[in-house]
């Protein structure tokens, strides 16, 4: 007898199946997406363009030496040394993010003859990726300190300098307050508009700075983590620093309407460490308080050099 072939009998297709092959697919592009964007959003942020030199401070009548030395990990920063002849004491100005040793939104020269009038050489020089120094990756205060490092070293062994002061704004006052107060031989901080732990700061001001939704910088932050960028927000807390500084002489200056980094931030390291100056002018914006606070700002300079001994 002739056998027939036994087909297979056509299974109804599942809706609900298809619906989850569906939905893991478009969630899996979905997924690749954000990764991608917050990858992208870091990758920027540690890759601000480079902002050149405009101004030189002979323009302004003070005498200077163009400078340049190794930062910790050995890239070459350049700077200007302007010397108060007869003087071991000096300053280190450390630039915001995104800028250099010049472009700032204040009269930058205006406040070399500030602290020169008090005998105070100053050192301003560009952080890694800025300016005129050797660097392709910003790391908002991660890595600057070695750039920092490598400014005081300079000060102190090629210049002489036994008596070293730190003043910064934005990133740059941050990184003043985490190199500052791991060394001994600073006498003081001075800090405009510093963040107190960089991977809140981010999570706070992503809107600002991106103008994007608030939870794609949570999916930001937790790409930051895996860390293949080099960006490691959850390393740069200043706040931990000046807790354990007690004795450290330190000035925070902080405008309560800064819209880029908010005044709290100073608020908190202020409670940490109840010995910090905390000055808060009601104008300011962000690192603007000198060019709106002029007389008040080196008044309360001069002052608290004057403490620091």
């Amino acid at each position: 007898m002739e056998q027939q072939a036994v087909l297979p009998i056509k299974q109804k297709a599942n809706p609900w199946r298809r619906a989850a092959y569906i939905g893991s697919g478009l969630g899996l592009v979905a997924a690749n997406a954000f990764y991608g964007l917050s990858s992208y959003i870091i990758w920027r942020a540690m890759h601000p363009p480079k902002i050149a030199l405009k101004k030189h401070p002979e323009n302004y009548g003070i005498k200077t030496e163009e400078v340049h030395f190794p930062s910790s990990d050995g890239l070459t920063l350049k700077g200007w040394w302007m010397p108060v002849e007869g003087s071991r004491k000096t300053v280190i100005f450390s630039h915001a993010y995104g800028l250099n040793r010049y472009n700032m939104p204040f009269p930058i020269f205006d406040l070399v003859k500030v602290f020169q009038s008090q005998g105070y050489s100053v050192l301003m020089y560009d952080f890694r990726n800025a300016g005129e120094s050797d660097g392709n990756e910003t790391t908002i205060a991660l890595k600057e300190q070695l750039d920092l490092n490598g400014a005081i070293d300079f000060v102190k062994n090629e210049k002489e300098m036994d008596h070293i002061v730190l003043m910064g704004w934005s990133m740059g006052a941050s990184t003043s307050l985490l190199a500052g107060c791991m060394h001994e031989d600073i006498k003081g901080i001075i800090a405009d508009s510093p963040f107190a732990s960089l991977d809140t700061y981010v999570m706070d001001s992503f809107q600002y700075w991106t103008k994007l939704p608030r939870f794609i910088g949570r999916v930001s932050s937790y790409v930051t983590k895996l860390n293949f960028l080099g960006f490691k927000p959850h390393l740069v807390k200043p706040i931990e620093m000046v807790r354990q500084a007690e004795d450290k002489k330190i000035l925070i200056i902080h405008a309560k309407n800064d819209p880029a980094i908010s005044c709290t931030e100073s608020e908190r390291m202020k409670q940490a460490n109840d010995c910090i100056h905390l000055w808060q002018p009601e104008m300011g914006g962000h690192i603007e308080a000198y060019r709106l606070n002029k007389k008040e700002y080196e008044d309360r300079l001069v002052s608290f050099l004057s403490e620091c001994r």
